[in-house]
């Protein structure tokens, strides 16, 4: 059965905790001109983004994803099965959110969508460490 095992470093960041709205250039004509730095004023839309906090965590992460895959890993193609267990430094996150985040950035890196993770495993805590802050996360192919 193919299974992997892999540490993201850090405490990890909720991903709907936060968010930002940023202005995105459009090609398109709009009735609503929108004032972007980079550019000068120029057609926008709003776009609702996850928190810079949790863009940092999940570049990092997906660094140590890189890493820690063995060599010659092929990505899960079929269903599969999570175990997360995340040692947090700080404010307690809620299990939903960690389990959000985690499933989102494994997405391109271990498995193809997120929409193949048929199981989250009842395992799975968020547990407090001060010393040594990580999640720990475990994917299995999902046989029924």
């Amino acid at each position: 059965m193919k299974m992997i095992h892999l540490i993201l470093p850090n405490s990890i960041r909720s991903k709907k905790n936060s968010r930002r709205l940023v202005p995105m250039p459009s090609q398109k004509k709009s009735n609503m001109m929108y004032h972007w730095k980079k550019i000068g004023w120029k057609p926008c839309y709003i776009q609702s983004r996850p928190s810079a906090a949790y863009d940092a965590w999940e570049k990092e992460a997906r660094k140590a994803i890189m890493q820690q895959k063995p060599e010659g890993f092929k990505i899960f193609t079929e269903s599969v099965a999570i175990k997360v267990l995340a040692y947090y430094k700080g404010a307690r996150p809620d299990l939903s959110g960690v389990m959000e985040s985690v499933g989102d950035c494994l997405e391109k890196f271990v498995y193809f969508d997120d929409r193949q993770i048929e199981k989250w495993d009842g395992d799975s805590r968020v547990i407090h460490d001060l010393a040594n802050p990580r999640t720990e996360v475990w994917v299995n192919e999902f046989k029924v």
